[in-house]
């Protein structure tokens, strides 16, 4: 019989700059005889790398907060929102791929939380949700802010948009349903997962049975390798292959064997608008971006005639990318589809081979069935090498002419064109939702070691202004920018202040044109074809002075060529910035395909 040590018998782990992951934590040590239910919780969080807990506190939740301020080796950051407390936790699982914590008291503070833990579950970040209750024996009588199961269910509003939703039910059952939430939290697909606790709980004693992180969660890492050996065989034969990386080339960390396999073979390589960056987007082989606000290279070559096989890495083959599930993506090609997610391998279109599994064990896998291919004597018959090279420079984008435009006001390919010249060699480059966030998938070009971020699966505006917050805590030696639209700014900006008051690096560049620019030009496009003239501000909004009122360092770029040294100040400047860009707001932004989407849709 194996033995394991009881929690009593251990004692915090020891804070380090960069947590160590989970299968590299020293062992529990000894610790005092007595211990509580919180005690409890907060170690598993500690041996599972946390520490950082993102929320605001509350009377039914207080004990846990005031635990967590209490330790040690973890750090409370109070947001202005809970909305904003889950985006700070997104974008702190996002970039890390670690688990990150949020928590909201009883009542509106839970049910605040909902759109930020919708957007982590749409794009698959784990994250583990703590919610108030009422006291156990208050619950079904009544109490203030009670949410049980026979009233306002709050464990049954977070159940579809998270992988696990429970009530603790007793203090004895607090480790059990932890470490099954972990468990799901961080195994297979990742995603949120929520504990809702009533508050009597947290302070009762408890004895537990102490459980290393790797003997609860198995590692997913498995695959089936008469389907690689199959997906390598293909690969070898292919005269034209093409890479399609979706975001779940990011999650798994995936990047350079992406890389390593396209230019092995060589193939070309597009992704999906949600990865975009996952391959260097300068590199010789990149298409660029497939679908929403996409690049032509990657639509003419994929849905063209011209290849003969496609692999999708991790892209579930939606809407956004897809333009509407077009059946040319399909046709007259060989589809091999990879996905860690079952359910996701041929939902929209069938496929030849499907890869059940981590895309980084995959690939790593299939780059070593491509090398013995090649020591065997099979030849690679890919003939990209000797295809034309792929335009580069301003004429690999749709209106190559306002790239390069002095106009004022500035349009905003200009500017995206001059900050893609002064981002930082290891920038992480969040975007808002919106008309901007079109721009930014078209106009930027993300290059190696940099990393572009977008919660396009849920599509949340906000998300791009806050979860940089977390992003910037997870990441403190790597600069972090948000680029947002002036409408997400006056939707979740307030969280800015939680920024100023921690001293949280990340440089805003806040694209103003007076309205919600993807609404009104998108109405022209739509519908009765008339522009929305109610999301026109009535008054110019003054972004810089607000942040300023904030505590932020803020400037206005308001003509070409002051974009960049406006960068270079901010990023000098080591604490919070905002740079205003008041940008033409009549120049729309790559809406076609979007609005014939929509109006398929609506036409039908």
């Amino acid at each position: 019989m194996i033995h394991r040590p009881r929690l009593s018998d251990v004692i915090p782990l020891r804070r380090s700059t960069l947590p160590p992951r989970p299968s590299s934590l020293p062992a529990p040590q000894p610790a005092p005889s007595v211990t509580r239910a919180i005690d409890v919780f907060l170690h598993y969080l500690e041996a599972e790398g946390c520490r950082v807990v993102f929320g605001i506190p509350g009377g039914l939740l207080h004990p846990f907060f005031e635990a967590v301020e209490a330790h040690e080796n973890l750090t409370l950051v109070v947001s202005k929102h809970e909305e904003g407390a889950a985006f700070m936790a997104d974008g702190y699982a996002r970039t890390s791929g670690k688990l990150a914590v949020c928590a909201g008291t009883a009542g509106p503070g839970a049910t605040n939380l909902l759109t930020g833990v919708a957007c982590a579950y749409a794009d698959g970040v784990p994250m583990l949700v703590v919610t108030g209750q009422a006291a156990s024996a208050g619950i079904g009588r009544g109490a203030a802010q009670e949410t049980g199961r026979e009233d306002m269910d709050i464990v049954a509003m977070f159940r579809p948009v998270t992988k696990y939703s429970a009530m603790i039910t007793s203090p004895d059952g607090m480790a059990q349903h932890l470490r099954r939430a972990l468990r799901m939290a961080l195994t297979g697909r990742p995603g949120p997962v929520h504990l809702n606790v009533p508050v009597d709980f947290w302070e009762r004693p408890l004895e537990e049975e102490w459980f290393d992180p790797k003997t609860y969660r198995p590692n997913t890492s498995t695959f089936d390798r008469n389907a690689v050996q199959r997906a390598n065989e293909l690969l070898m034969a292919a005269k034209r292959p093409v890479l399609l990386a979706g975001s779940g080339v990011s999650i798994a960390g995936a990047e350079q064997h992406l890389r390593a396999l396209a230019e092995l073979l060589p193939a070309r390589v597009a992704t999906t608008p949600r990865a975009k960056g996952v391959f260097p987007e300068d590199h010789p082989l990149s298409l660029g971006v497939l679908g929403f606000a996409g690049h032509r290279d990657a639509r003419e070559t994929i849905l063209g005639e011209g290849i003969d096989l496609l692999v999708t890495l991790g892209a579930s083959l939606n809407e956004t990318t897809t333009f509407n599930w077009n059946p040319r993506l399909r046709q007259g090609k060989t589809l091999i589809q990879l996905d860690i997610d079952a359910d996701r391998i041929g939902r929209n279109y069938p496929v030849d081979v499907a890869l059940v599994g981590d895309a980084q064990s995959i690939l790593v896998e299939l780059v070593y069935h491509a090398h013995r291919s090649l020591r065997e004597g099979t030849p690679l018959a890919s003939e990209w090498g000797k295809a034309p090279s792929l335009p580069r420079g301003h004429m690999r984008y749709s209106d190559p002419d306002a790239r390069v435009s002095d106009a004022v006001p500035l349009t905003p390919q200009r500017w995206r064109c001059d900050l893609s010249a002064a981002l930082p060699e290891d920038a992480i480059v969040f975007s808002d939702i919106g008309g901007h966030m079109l721009f930014n998938i078209h106009h930027l070009c993300i290059k190696e070691r940099q990393r572009f971020v977008l919660n396009l699966g849920f599509g949340s505006m906000g998300h791009g202004t806050v979860a940089p917050i977390g992003a910037a805590l997870a990441h403190p030696n790597r600069p972090v920018f948000a680029i947002v639209g002036d409408g997400c700014f006056t939707m979740n900006g307030m969280d800015l202040l939680t920024a100023a008051e921690c001293d949280v690096p990340v440089i805003w560049i806040v694209e103003n044109n007076n309205m919600h620019g993807i609404t009104w030009h998108g109405s022209k496009l739509v519908g009765q074809r008339k522009p929305l003239d109610a999301v026109v501000y009535r008054r110019p909004l003054e972004i810089a002075a607000i942040a300023r009122a904030m505590g932020l360092h803020a400037s206005v770029v308001d003509a070409p060529d002051r974009l960049q040294p406006a960068v270079r100040d901010a990023l000098a400047l080591g604490g919070p910035a905002l740079i205003e860009v008041r940008v033409d707001g009549r120049i729309a932004p790559p809406l076609g395909d979007r609005a014939k989407t929509i109006a398929g849709f609506t036409q039908k």
